[in-house]
């Protein structure tokens, strides 16, 4: 059966629904602590399944907690045909692009969200949550959540399928989370649509990473550029398995995480009249500026 567990977190007291079985005819209602309904969680499945089971966490632990839906438990422990997994966490990085690694994994495809700190990536998806929810949860580090597709979803769905659907679910579950915990913000909400992955190509002659003016090292041959403004912007430049990557934002969370301080790397600047970091990971300086002062003529950075 379903059972209600109350979590304690920094004076807020969430209820937890935990998955269990009384039978096989029972019928789990609600997922991931309450935060998905079977609509959501069937919408990640390429097969339906009979019924389905959460299992979950503990979201007032110190470590990364997750959620895994699946057919239910075996006589061990382990979820039955597991579909997918929601994981709570929480990230030290200090810069954007490690940030994203660890809330959405590691791929030059990875895009961003639209309106909020999240990325979607080949089969998983993360989202940066309000920053007064790291507060009253213990894990460390700005709080997100990800969701991780587990049965070869992104084998069967190939053309932005599923990236809409873990988009989906990502902010349904994202947003129901803040509610318990009482961290809810008006500007986080899902975005009307989820970015396509990005695709690779060669970078234009003397205007890589769509920058007119930045050119590159004839060694790098393959380019993963985010498209539109610079609200939360990418680019990665490939030479086999070296890779040197560029990130732009003006999302006011970022900045305050990873904005306290210009270096080498990193820079706080105004551009088109608005806040903005700009961050860059390679080790050849002249690079490195060459990027900026291309950025600074398309941007208007000051």
């Amino acid at each position: 059966m379903t059972v209600a567990v109350l979590v304690a977190a920094a004076g807020v007291t969430v209820a937890v629904l935990r998955g269990g079985d009384s039978g096989p005819g029972a019928e789990q209602k609600s997922f991931c602590w309450g935060t998905l309904k079977r609509g959501d969680v069937a919408a990640l499945g390429t097969h339906p399944l009979h019924r389905y089971v959460s299992d979950e966490g503990d979201l007032k632990g110190s470590t990364l907690a997750t959620c895994q839906v699946g057919a239910g438990l075996d006589a061990h422990g382990v979820m039955k045909q597991l579909q997918f997994s929601l994981s709570v966490g929480g990230s030290p990085s200090d810069d954007v692009w490690h940030l994203a690694d660890d809330v959405a994994g590691v791929s030059p495809f990875r895009a961003p969200l639209t309106g909020v700190p999240g990325w979607v990536n080949q089969s998983m998806a993360g989202v940066l949550l309000p920053a007064s929810c790291s507060a009253r949860l213990h894990f460390g580090g700005a709080a997100y959540v990800r969701v991780q597709t587990l049965a070869d979803q992104d084998k069967t769905w190939r053309d932005g399928t599923l990236q809409r659907r873990m988009a989906d679910v990502l902010m349904t579950a994202a947003t129901g989370l803040t509610r318990q915990l009482g961290c809810s913000s008006a500007s986080f909400k899902a975005p009307a649509t989820a970015p396509r992955l990005l695709e690779g190509h060669a970078p234009a002659s003397g205007a890589a990473c769509g920058l007119p003016g930045f050119s590159v090292p004839a060694k790098y041959t393959e380019q993963y550029a985010t498209n539109g403004d610079f609200g939360l912007w990418s680019c990665a430049l490939r030479a086999g398995s070296e890779e040197v990557h560029f990130t732009v934002t003006q999302d006011p969370y970022l900045l305050w995480l990873n904005g306290s301080g210009s270096d080498r790397r990193s820079a706080t600047l105004t551009c088109g009249g608005k806040k903005t970091l700009v961050q860059t990971g390679s080790e050849d300086d002249g690079l490195a500026g060459d990027f900026r002062t291309a950025l600074a003529h398309k941007a208007d950075c000051a």
